[in-house]
């Protein structure tokens, strides 16, 4: 309701107006229908005018008017009893004046069954348009946002991305950029988050991806492909918007594992036959802050067995009843602690801690990557 334009809530403000103003022929009714017609009047108006506050106070989250209508409301208790000693209706005229009263009553009430019809008509034809669309946009980010389940030459890698709504504003993708049977097989792979929620993240998500799979078949460093990601999202989003990003290259022959993280969480690596988990970054902004920021990438020496993790803060700040936060330093506790198994069954883990710790406030992403 408080998206909703004031003139698209005109049939819903007509439909609460009428149907508590019968409160005033109603209680004339009860009174014998001897109360004056000032007081009949002011009643009527005021009990329609009052649940209107109160709703429109209620659903607007609108406190000033939820405030001036307690007032007015205390201010018609105190000032009631003056009504009362207006003249009544004569007791002749009772009769005739009951039957106006119920004539009233079925008057508003007719206006108000029909103001509602208008208005849940209204509202549910643009309610269906926008169900559709939003429908239509998680078709596209179950398309654009696979799991991961492959190996390529040495590498091993899992992943997903969970939404926290219809549509999400995470990444996670692996791409091979030479042929995967060629000795030399070479990938990327990475997450990345997209500040704010909804369809709008949704958008630049696909914008991000597209521009990163068409960068990729240029070649270069990382802290290049980063650059030129950059300069084209930069233009094309909102001011406020950003992109954060975990991005890892390597080829199948070399144990040197090129990297770069983009004001991302750290990559968490867990080396063979260890038990600590070691945290990897490299400190910069994210993507789409500034236009003409230049990144930096870095490598480090990938041993068989080592086991690599790339996680969006989904997972990390997820807070229980006390408010407490789950953290980065208890999913390095699953991480070790599981490191030896299955990736599947580390990725469950991770998620399982994250869902029982507090409900899922952001879309929770992961992608893990083995060395064999």
């Amino acid at each position: 309701m408080r998206e909703l334009p004031l003139r698209q809530l005109l049939p819903l403000a007509f439909a609460i107006f009428a149907l508590f103003a019968v409160l005033g022929p109603i209680v004339d009714i009860l009174n014998g229908a001897r109360q004056n017609i000032w007081l009949l009047t002011a009643s009527t108006l005021l009990s329609g005018t009052l649940a209107l506050g109160y709703g429109f106070g209620t659903m607007r989250g609108n406190h000033s008017l939820l405030g001036a209508t307690i007032a007015a409301q205390f201010l018609w208790i105190v000032t009631a009893p003056l009504f009362a000693q207006l003249p009544l209706n004569p007791s002749a005229a009772a009769g005739g004046r009951a039957a106006a009263d119920a004539l009233f009553v079925l008057m508003l009430t007719m206006i108000s069954y029909s103001c509602f019809l208008w208005f849940i008509n209204g509202t549910a034809a643009r309610y269906l348009s926008v169900r559709a669309e939003i429908a239509l946009a998680h078709q596209i980010h179950e398309v654009l946002v696979p799991r991961v389940a492959t190996t390529i030459g040495a590498f091993e890698f899992a992943g997903f991305s969970i939404p926290s709504g219809e549509v999400g504003g995470d990444l996670v993708d692996v791409v091979v950029t030479a042929p995967a049977d060629a000795a030399a097989a070479k990938w990327f792979g990475y997450v990345a988050d997209v500040s704010g929620h909804g369809v709008s993240s949704g958008l630049v998500m696909g914008m991000f991806k597209s521009a990163l799979r068409m960068r990729l078949r240029q070649g270069g460093s990382l802290a290049e492909m980063l650059d030129d990601l950059n300069a084209v999202l930069f233009p094309l989003k909102s001011a406020r918007m950003f992109v954060t990003a975990a991005c890892i290259r390597a080829a199948n022959g070399s144990r040197d594992v090129e990297y770069a993280v983009a004001g991302h969480l750290p990559i968490l690596r867990v080396k063979a036959g260890g038990r600590s988990v070691e945290e990897i970054t490299t400190p910069q902004i994210p993507v789409g802050i500034f236009e003409e920021y230049r990144f930096s990438a870095a490598s480090i020496d990938c041993a068989p067995g080592d086991l690599l993790a790339l996680i969006t803060d989904g997972l990390t700040e997820v807070f229980d009843a006390q408010d407490r936060e789950l953290g980065l330093e208890r999913i390095k506790d699953i991480l070790a602690a599981a490191a030896n198994r299955p990736l599947a069954e580390i990725a469950d883990a991770l998620v399982a801690a994250a869902r029982a710790h507090g409900p899922q406030l952001d879309d929770q992403t992961l992608l893990l990557i083995r060395r064999s």
